[in-house]
Protein backbone atom coordinates (compact mmCIF):
# COMPACT_ATOMS: atom_id res chain seq x y z
CA UNK A 1 0.00 0.00 0.00
CA UNK A 2 1.20 3.30 -1.00
CA UNK A 3 2.29 6.14 1.53
CA UNK A 4 -0.52 8.31 0.10
CA UNK A 5 -3.01 5.53 0.50
CA UNK A 6 -1.92 4.97 4.07
CA UNK A 7 -2.33 8.64 5.20
CA UNK A 8 -5.52 8.55 3.70
CA UNK A 9 -6.74 5.57 6.10
CA UNK A 10 -5.33 6.91 9.07
CA UNK A 11 -6.83 10.31 8.43
CA UNK A 12 -10.18 8.24 8.18
CA UNK A 13 -9.37 6.70 11.54
CA UNK A 14 -8.60 9.54 13.06
CA UNK A 15 -12.23 11.16 12.09
CA UNK A 16 -13.99 8.41 13.82
CA UNK A 17 -12.45 9.44 16.92
CA UNK A 18 -14.38 12.87 16.46
CA UNK A 19 -11.38 14.76 15.56
CA UNK A 20 -11.23 17.47 12.90
CA UNK A 21 -8.78 15.79 10.51
CA UNK A 22 -7.21 18.90 8.29
CA UNK A 23 -4.87 18.38 5.54
CA UNK A 24 -2.41 20.13 4.14
CA UNK A 25 -1.89 22.45 7.10
CA UNK A 26 0.87 24.67 6.67
CA UNK A 27 3.21 24.61 9.70
CA UNK A 28 4.69 28.01 9.30
CA UNK A 29 1.11 29.05 10.83
CA UNK A 30 1.95 27.01 14.10
CA UNK A 31 5.78 27.58 15.23
CA UNK A 32 6.99 30.83 16.68
CA UNK A 33 9.64 31.05 13.97
CA UNK A 34 6.43 31.23 10.99
CA UNK A 35 8.63 28.96 9.38
CA UNK A 36 8.11 25.18 8.17
CA UNK A 37 6.06 23.62 4.40
CA UNK A 38 2.46 21.92 5.15
CA UNK A 39 2.27 18.28 7.30
CA UNK A 40 -0.15 16.14 4.97
CA UNK A 41 -2.46 15.59 8.05
CA UNK A 42 -3.38 17.84 11.51
CA UNK A 43 -4.85 17.31 14.56
CA UNK A 44 -5.56 18.80 17.72
CA UNK A 45 -7.20 16.11 20.21
CA UNK A 46 -9.29 17.30 23.31
CA UNK A 47 -8.05 15.05 25.74
CA UNK A 48 -5.81 12.15 27.01
CA UNK A 49 -8.19 9.63 25.70
CA UNK A 50 -8.33 11.39 22.47
CA UNK A 51 -4.55 11.49 21.99
CA UNK A 52 -4.04 7.75 22.75
CA UNK A 53 -6.50 6.86 20.34
CA UNK A 54 -4.72 9.12 17.74
CA UNK A 55 -1.43 7.39 18.79
CA UNK A 56 -2.45 4.24 18.55
CA UNK A 57 -4.04 4.97 15.08
CA UNK A 58 -0.80 5.89 13.50
CA UNK A 59 1.80 3.24 15.08
CA UNK A 60 -0.88 0.62 13.33
CA UNK A 61 -0.77 2.24 10.43
CA UNK A 62 2.83 2.94 10.11
CA UNK A 63 3.26 6.00 9.29
CA UNK A 64 5.19 8.99 10.87
CA UNK A 65 4.26 11.37 13.28
CA UNK A 66 5.26 14.23 15.90
CA UNK A 67 3.97 15.49 18.50
CA UNK A 68 4.34 19.48 19.42
CA UNK A 69 2.66 22.15 21.27
CA UNK A 70 2.99 26.10 21.03
CA UNK A 71 5.81 25.21 18.45
CA UNK A 72 8.43 27.43 20.47
CA UNK A 73 11.57 25.24 20.07
CA UNK A 74 10.54 24.02 16.79
CA UNK A 75 12.00 24.24 13.15
CA UNK A 76 9.74 22.08 10.38
CA UNK A 77 11.44 21.27 7.49
CA UNK A 78 10.93 23.69 4.13
CA UNK A 79 9.41 20.72 2.42
CA UNK A 80 6.63 20.31 5.14
CA UNK A 81 5.93 16.87 6.96
CA UNK A 82 5.32 13.50 5.40
CA UNK A 83 3.18 12.46 8.42
CA UNK A 84 0.17 13.41 10.87
CA UNK A 85 1.32 16.31 13.20
CA UNK A 86 -0.36 15.97 16.75
CA UNK A 87 -0.69 19.43 18.56
CA UNK A 88 -1.38 19.09 22.08
CA UNK A 89 -3.11 23.14 22.15
CA UNK A 90 -5.67 25.29 24.34
CA UNK A 91 -8.07 21.87 24.27
CA UNK A 92 -5.61 20.05 26.40
CA UNK A 93 -4.69 23.00 28.47
CA UNK A 94 -6.80 22.84 31.82
CA UNK A 95 -4.72 23.71 34.74
CA UNK A 96 -5.44 22.60 38.24
CA UNK A 97 -4.89 24.28 41.86
CA UNK A 98 -4.78 22.49 45.21
CA UNK A 99 -3.36 24.19 48.05
CA UNK A 100 0.88 24.12 46.88
CA UNK A 101 0.10 22.27 43.86
CA UNK A 102 -0.43 23.36 40.35
CA UNK A 103 -1.62 19.74 37.77
CA UNK A 104 -0.80 21.08 34.58
CA UNK A 105 -1.79 19.79 31.01
CA UNK A 106 0.88 20.03 28.31
CA UNK A 107 -1.32 22.58 26.11
CA UNK A 108 -1.31 25.12 28.27
CA UNK A 109 0.64 28.32 27.48
CA UNK A 110 3.61 28.46 29.98
CA UNK A 111 2.71 32.57 30.39
CA UNK A 112 -0.85 31.42 31.55
CA UNK A 113 0.45 28.75 33.89
CA UNK A 114 2.97 31.24 35.53
CA UNK A 115 -0.16 33.95 35.82
CA UNK A 116 -2.32 31.32 37.45
CA UNK A 117 0.59 30.70 40.17
CA UNK A 118 0.57 34.25 40.98
CA UNK A 119 -3.07 34.62 41.30
CA UNK A 120 -3.44 32.14 44.00
CA UNK A 121 -0.21 33.23 46.00
CA UNK A 122 2.29 30.74 44.56
CA UNK A 123 6.17 31.71 43.72
CA UNK A 124 8.71 30.02 41.73
CA UNK A 125 7.03 30.64 38.43
CA UNK A 126 7.85 34.23 38.01
CA UNK A 127 10.97 33.58 36.12
CA UNK A 128 8.62 31.65 33.17
CA UNK A 129 6.53 34.87 32.76
CA UNK A 130 7.35 35.74 29.06
CA UNK A 131 8.71 32.72 27.65
CA UNK A 132 6.79 31.57 24.62
CA UNK A 133 4.95 27.80 24.18
CA UNK A 134 3.43 25.02 26.05
CA UNK A 135 4.51 23.37 28.99
CA UNK A 136 4.67 19.95 27.56
CA UNK A 137 7.22 21.16 25.27
CA UNK A 138 9.15 23.40 28.23
CA UNK A 139 9.03 19.92 30.45
CA UNK A 140 10.73 17.97 27.76
CA UNK A 141 13.54 20.35 27.25
CA UNK A 142 13.44 21.37 30.97
CA UNK A 143 13.26 24.82 29.97
CA UNK A 144 13.46 27.96 31.58
CA UNK A 145 14.92 31.39 32.32
CA UNK A 146 18.75 31.52 32.61
CA UNK A 147 19.90 27.93 34.07
CA UNK A 148 16.85 27.32 35.70
CA UNK A 149 14.42 24.75 34.40
CA UNK A 150 10.76 23.73 34.91
CA UNK A 151 12.11 20.47 36.54
CA UNK A 152 12.96 22.05 39.77
CA UNK A 153 9.21 22.25 41.01
CA UNK A 154 8.30 19.34 39.82
CA UNK A 155 6.22 16.39 41.70
CA UNK A 156 5.39 13.48 38.50
CA UNK A 157 4.36 14.08 34.94
CA UNK A 158 1.67 11.48 33.68
CA UNK A 159 3.25 10.36 29.59
CA UNK A 160 1.97 8.29 27.27
CA UNK A 161 3.93 5.80 25.26
CA UNK A 162 3.48 4.66 21.69
CA UNK A 163 1.34 2.21 22.53
CA UNK A 164 -0.94 5.28 24.10
CA UNK A 165 -0.22 3.02 27.44
CA UNK A 166 -0.22 5.69 30.26
CA UNK A 167 2.98 6.49 32.21
CA UNK A 168 3.11 8.63 35.80
CA UNK A 169 7.13 9.49 36.47
CA UNK A 170 8.14 11.19 39.07
CA UNK A 171 10.75 13.86 39.14
CA UNK A 172 13.88 11.29 39.26
CA UNK A 173 12.57 9.34 36.66
CA UNK A 174 12.33 12.17 34.55
CA UNK A 175 16.29 12.59 34.38
CA UNK A 176 16.16 16.54 34.10
CA UNK A 177 19.19 18.17 33.74
CA UNK A 178 19.96 21.47 31.65
CA UNK A 179 17.56 22.04 28.57
CA UNK A 180 17.46 18.05 28.77
CA UNK A 181 15.42 15.74 29.71
CA UNK A 182 13.77 11.82 29.93
CA UNK A 183 11.08 13.04 26.88
CA UNK A 184 14.05 14.60 24.53
CA UNK A 185 16.88 11.67 25.15
CA UNK A 186 13.67 9.17 24.55
CA UNK A 187 10.90 10.63 22.53
CA UNK A 188 8.75 7.62 22.37
CA UNK A 189 7.07 9.32 25.48
CA UNK A 190 4.60 12.22 25.04
CA UNK A 191 3.97 14.46 28.27
CA UNK A 192 0.47 15.04 28.99
CA UNK A 193 0.20 16.68 32.07
CA UNK A 194 2.72 17.24 35.05
CA UNK A 195 2.47 18.33 39.22
CA UNK A 196 4.24 20.73 40.28
CA UNK A 197 4.83 21.72 44.03
CA UNK A 198 5.17 25.32 44.61
CA UNK A 199 5.78 27.53 47.45
CA UNK A 200 3.18 30.09 48.92
CA UNK A 201 4.54 33.96 48.31
CA UNK A 202 3.27 37.60 48.43
CA UNK A 203 1.40 38.29 45.45
CA UNK A 204 2.33 41.65 45.36
CA UNK A 205 6.30 40.54 44.97
CA UNK A 206 5.38 38.01 42.58
CA UNK A 207 4.07 40.82 40.79
CA UNK A 208 6.65 42.84 40.68
CA UNK A 209 9.06 39.89 40.23
CA UNK A 210 6.94 38.95 37.24
CA UNK A 211 7.14 42.26 35.61
CA UNK A 212 10.36 43.45 35.91
CA UNK A 213 11.44 39.38 33.97
CA UNK A 214 9.11 40.54 31.08
CA UNK A 215 10.61 44.48 31.09
CA UNK A 216 14.38 42.40 30.64
CA UNK A 217 12.86 40.22 28.30
CA UNK A 218 11.60 43.27 26.26
CA UNK A 219 14.70 45.53 26.87
CA UNK A 220 16.80 42.70 25.85
CA UNK A 221 15.39 40.25 23.23
CA UNK A 222 14.24 40.60 19.66
CA UNK A 223 10.57 40.15 20.54
CA UNK A 224 8.90 42.06 17.20
CA UNK A 225 10.14 39.22 14.68
CA UNK A 226 9.40 35.55 14.39
CA UNK A 227 11.73 33.67 16.11
CA UNK A 228 12.23 30.48 18.56
CA UNK A 229 14.22 32.51 21.37
CA UNK A 230 17.65 31.40 22.08
CA UNK A 231 19.14 28.96 19.54
CA UNK A 232 21.74 27.94 21.28
CA UNK A 233 22.35 26.36 24.59
CA UNK A 234 25.02 27.67 27.44
CA UNK A 235 28.15 25.54 27.04
CA UNK A 236 29.97 25.59 30.72
CA UNK A 237 33.25 24.40 28.69
CA UNK A 238 32.40 28.04 26.63
CA UNK A 239 31.21 29.97 29.08
CA UNK A 240 34.36 29.88 31.24
CA UNK A 241 36.27 30.61 28.08
CA UNK A 242 34.33 33.33 26.73
CA UNK A 243 30.86 34.13 28.05
CA UNK A 244 27.22 33.27 27.04
CA UNK A 245 26.35 32.48 23.53
CA UNK A 246 25.32 35.65 22.81
CA UNK A 247 28.58 37.40 23.29
CA UNK A 248 30.38 34.86 21.81
CA UNK A 249 28.69 34.93 18.26
CA UNK A 250 28.42 38.86 18.36
CA UNK A 251 32.15 38.54 19.26
CA UNK A 252 32.85 36.91 16.40
CA UNK A 253 30.68 39.04 14.26
CA UNK A 254 27.67 37.28 13.28
CA UNK A 255 25.25 40.17 14.48
CA UNK A 256 22.81 41.27 11.29
CA UNK A 257 24.16 38.28 9.24
CA UNK A 258 21.66 37.56 6.81
CA UNK A 259 21.11 33.95 5.04
CA UNK A 260 18.05 34.61 2.75
CA UNK A 261 15.18 35.89 5.23
CA UNK A 262 16.83 34.83 8.35
CA UNK A 263 19.09 36.74 10.53
CA UNK A 264 20.96 36.77 13.80
CA UNK A 265 19.61 39.73 15.59
CA UNK A 266 21.07 42.83 15.52
CA UNK A 267 19.67 43.02 19.05
CA UNK A 268 20.85 39.75 20.81
CA UNK A 269 22.75 37.15 18.86
CA UNK A 270 21.63 34.20 20.49
CA UNK A 271 18.43 34.80 18.48
CA UNK A 272 17.96 34.34 14.62
CA UNK A 273 15.07 35.86 13.17
CA UNK A 274 12.42 35.58 10.84
CA UNK A 275 12.93 38.46 8.74
CA UNK A 276 9.48 37.84 6.13
CA UNK A 277 10.22 35.04 4.36
CA UNK A 278 12.78 32.61 5.89
CA UNK A 279 13.11 29.14 4.91
CA UNK A 280 14.68 26.52 7.46
CA UNK A 281 16.99 25.94 5.24
CA UNK A 282 18.03 29.57 6.01
CA UNK A 283 18.53 29.32 9.47
CA UNK A 284 20.26 25.84 9.46
CA UNK A 285 22.77 27.83 7.14
CA UNK A 286 23.56 30.71 9.73
CA UNK A 287 23.16 27.41 12.24
CA UNK A 288 25.98 25.75 10.26
CA UNK A 289 27.86 29.01 9.90
CA UNK A 290 28.30 30.18 13.61
CA UNK A 291 29.23 26.31 14.80
CA UNK A 292 32.32 26.34 12.29
CA UNK A 293 33.10 29.77 13.46
CA UNK A 294 33.23 29.14 17.34
CA UNK A 295 34.51 25.77 17.04
CA UNK A 296 37.74 27.32 14.75
CA UNK A 297 37.89 29.80 17.32
CA UNK A 298 37.66 27.63 20.46
CA UNK A 299 37.16 24.03 19.46
CA UNK A 300 33.91 23.47 20.60
CA UNK A 301 31.68 22.65 18.86
CA UNK A 302 27.96 24.83 19.97
CA UNK A 303 24.60 22.43 20.45
CA UNK A 304 21.50 24.29 19.89
CA UNK A 305 18.10 24.67 22.21
CA UNK A 306 15.98 24.62 18.95
CA UNK A 307 15.07 21.38 17.29
CA UNK A 308 14.49 20.26 13.70
CA UNK A 309 11.71 17.99 12.32
CA UNK A 310 12.80 16.14 9.64
CA UNK A 311 10.14 15.91 6.37
CA UNK A 312 9.79 12.35 7.08
CA UNK A 313 10.08 11.72 10.78
CA UNK A 314 11.83 12.77 13.19
CA UNK A 315 13.16 15.20 15.75
CA UNK A 316 16.62 16.01 16.11
CA UNK A 317 18.38 19.22 17.34
CA UNK A 318 19.02 21.29 14.71
CA UNK A 319 22.27 21.37 14.67
CA UNK A 320 22.87 18.07 13.96
CA UNK A 321 20.34 19.23 10.94
CA UNK A 322 22.69 21.92 9.82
Amino acid sequence: MSHASNLDDVARSLGSFGLAVARAVPMRNHTTWKIGGPADVFVEPESSEQLADVLRAVRMAGVPHVVMGGGANLLFADEGFRGVVIKLGAAMGRIEVEGRRLTVEAGASTCRMAWIAYRNGLTGLEPMMGIPGSVGGLVAMNGGSRRQGIGEWMDWIDALDVAGTAIRLDRAACRFSYRNSLFLMEPDRVVVRCSLSLSPGDPTAIRRAMLANLRERRRKFPLKRPSCGSVFKSSPELFELAGPPGRIIECLGFKGRRAGGAEVSPQHANFVVNTGEARAADVLALIRAIREAVHARYGVWMETEARYVRPNGGTVPAHEAA
